[in-house]
């Protein structure tokens, strides 16, 4: 009986299309992320294509989140990002 749910929620999840904020997430994370002018532009291609799939989408928000650079490298961080980095720093 319980078979047919299964197949309408892996229909849902195949069905699923990466929206442009989604895509606008994706290139905020890789703006926050320090690679080289090659690698960037490759990546900007790969998000901004009509083919990106959600496994993929998933992929590189968990890249882009591990290679975020922290506090110390913005010019002029927020006060929210200094007391998140401050927190994390004094463990507390």
């Amino acid at each position: 009986m319980s078979h047919w749910l299964d197949d309408v929620m892996d229909a849902l999840e195949e069905r699923q299309e990466v929206s442009d904020g989604m895509r606008d997430r994706l290139l905020a994370l890789l703006r926050m992320c320090r690679y080289e002018y090659n690698v960037h532009t490759q990546y900007e291609d790969e998000i901004l294509s009509s083919e990106l799939s959600m496994a993929r989408f998933e992929e590189l928000n968990t890249t882009f989140e591990m290679n975020k650079l922290d506090v110390r490298y913005d010019y002029a961080p927020s006060k929210r990002k200094m007391a998140a980095f401050i927190r994390y720093i004094c463990d507390l």
